[in-house]
């Protein structure tokens, strides 16, 4: 008995999934790209999952999904091959926009290895019904051999279904048509798919969820039970969730959260029992890990106006929602356990900066740990943090000053970062402190050309962690030892700048300092409240540091030892 191809896995999870999400009836036209869904449509009938129409003519073939989507209030897909096909669906898109139906245009095309090579019934198929489909999911294909396919079956199988609810789902929110772009590798078909023989279930590492439900499923209210051990991850954007007080958070900077914070240091030492996901994780490469675990119960939450993009890179979230209720306890011991945690990576952090105290020149961390020291005793100022190393360095030293500061992590750039905190600083009543790099201030230094007749703001401090270069790149796999010759040039870009003659022909203040001098300067800034004296206006504290050994100490930082091994040192 032959096995099915990859292409038919791969037809066959998508059509599994279209029907996990309402989808009860298709319509198929004839073609020899889209025959690994043909035979995935038609073992779906024999299994009485959905109703198969055929028709020979797309342009029919479309507005008949129209007319069943609009009587079943359901999604019903539209199959074709690649090439012109597609084009004369186009009709039937311009319609089901108009008329707010669910009809999937779901069309087969040529793997991206045979675009634009002159492959017969190719053409660009991305983008072709325009602004008449509400959203458009370009899927990636199978990989060539059964034994590729093997290999990635949990990430595939995660991946594709979780894209194919998400789009699903903008569907229903927009009440409107989309278009999933499938492209098929040959062998196309194999004589599993066919004949009365053909196994109607999918393999074991390509199920989707039990009893027959969405990958990730929509949930307007999921209860969810506190007596599990949950751990909450407060990303970029996130807000506080009175359901989740005193849970335990890791919180990152630009985040909010009503939850017990824990350092993100701790988190390979905790083995929580479900995750509630708030906003946009981007941070920290641990937590990308225990999101990727294809067995954890993941609970994603969005708000309302972008509940369809709701963040889970590796595709694993069981349910998305955008307010929830709960039932139960927390359980004592693991509030217990992630206290010791917490208290163990805090510590460890601690002892890192004691050894950093020593060496010729300061670091970043130390850098953001007095800056993190100033925003826990000022909870009325205002931090706002650059997207790479700083907003880094602040989360492991300062966790608990995450929810003061403001990031663009939105698209993670190191662009206009002075100009936000200068739009934070003319609006905060309070201090504003922004910790940047040298790259990220130089980028942005124009911003603080501001022309005369403007109102400035009035107590701006831009600190900078100066290490001449891109020190986010040395905590990567560049960083190590054997990728150092070529490092400097094409990932350190070291720079001669000088932050004095800038500010200088910018007319704003300027100061160099030590880490000393620089706790002493933001504790200055701080007494600047009203009545008291004078507000300084817009300046830079520049810090001169070093990413010599940026690599090795971030692996240092990881080293956490547990709370018993913490006991026993």
């Amino acid at each position: 008995m032959s096995s099915p191809t990859p292409s038919g896995i791969y037809a066959r999870v998508i059509i599994d999934e279209l029907i996990r999400n309402g989808m009860r009836d298709a319509v198929l036209c004839p073609g020899s790209r889209s025959s690994a869904l043909a035979y995935a449509l038609k073992q779906a009938e024999a299994a009485g999952r959905l109703t198969l129409h055929v028709r020979i003519d797309e342009r029919s073939a479309g507005f008949l999904a129209l007319g069943l989507a609009g009587e079943t209030d359901r999604p019903v897909a539209v199959v074709c091959t690649s090439g012109s096909a597609v084009a004369n669906l186009h009709p039937a898109a311009v319609e089901a926009r108009y008329n707010h139906r669910q009809v999937v245009f779901l069309t087969a095309n040529r793997p991206p290895e045979m675009q634009g090579v002159g492959a017969q019934q190719t053409i660009n198929q991305q983008g072709i019904f325009a602004h008449d489909v509400v959203d458009e999911l370009i899927l990636p294909p199978a990989p060539h051999s059964t034994a590729e396919l093997a290999g990635q079956a949990p990430a595939l199988n995660a991946h594709w279904r979780s894209a194919l609810c998400r789009t699903l789902l903008r569907s229903r929110q927009a009440r409107g048509p989309i278009h999933i772009d499938a492209p098929f590798r040959t062998p196309l078909v194999s004589p599993a798919d066919a004949g009365e023989s053909a196994d109607l279930q999918l393999p074991d590492a390509w199920q989707g969820r039990p009893d027959n439900a969405p990958w990730t499923a929509h949930n307007p209210a999921p209860v969810i039970d506190l007596t599990r051990r949950t751990l909450v991850v407060a990303g970029q954007g996130s807000w506080e969730a009175p359901e989740l007080a005193g849970i335990p958070t890791l919180c990152e900077p630009g985040g909010d959260t009503s939850g017990m914070i824990i350092n993100p240091l701790a988190l390979p030492l905790l083995s929580p029992e479900q995750v509630v996901v708030v906003g946009k994780p981007t941070l920290h490469r641990s937590v990308t890990a225990l999101l990727a675990q294809p067995d954890l119960p993941q609970i994603v939450l969005a708000p309302e106006y972008a509940l369809t993009d709701w963040a889970d890179v590796s595709g694993n979230a069981h349910t998305v929602a955008s307010t929830i209720s709960t039932v139960g306890q927390t359980p004592a011991d693991w509030l217990d356990e992630c206290a010791a945690a917490h208290l163990a990576a805090t510590h460890h952090c601690e002892n890192v900066l004691k050894k950093l105290s020593t060496a010729p020149q300061p670091s970043g961390l130390q850098v953001a740990a007095v800056v993190g020291d100033v925003l826990c005793d000022n909870p009325h100022i205002r931090g706002f943090l650059g997207s790479s190393n700083p907003v880094r360095d602040l989360a492991v030293t300062h966790p608990e000053a995450g929810p003061q500061c403001v990031v663009n992590r939105g698209a993670s750039g190191i662009d206009g970062n002075i100009a936000t905190a200068t739009g934070i600083a003319l609006r905060h009543p309070q201090p504003v402190i922004a910790l940047l790099g040298d790259l990220a201030a130089v980028h942005d230094m124009g911003s603080l050309l501001t022309p005369v007749l403007e109102q400035q703001p009035r107590n701006l401090t831009i600190v900078v962690a100066n290490d001449q270069g891109g020190g986010i790149f040395a905590t990567l796999e560049q960083g190590e030892s054997h990728y150092e010759a070529d490092f400097e040039r094409i990932f350190g870009t070291p720079h001669q700048l000088s932050l004095a003659e800038l500010a200088s022909a910018l007319g704003v203040g300027y100061q160099q300092c030590s880490l000393s001098e620089l706790a002493a300067e933001l504790e200055a800034v701080t007494n600047t409240a009203p009545g008291s004296t004078p507000n300084p206006g817009v300046r830079i504290l520049e810090v001169v540091t070093s990413r010599t050994d940026r690599h090795a100490l971030n692996h240092a930082l990881a080293q956490v030892p547990s709370p018993a091994e913490e006991e026993k040192g």
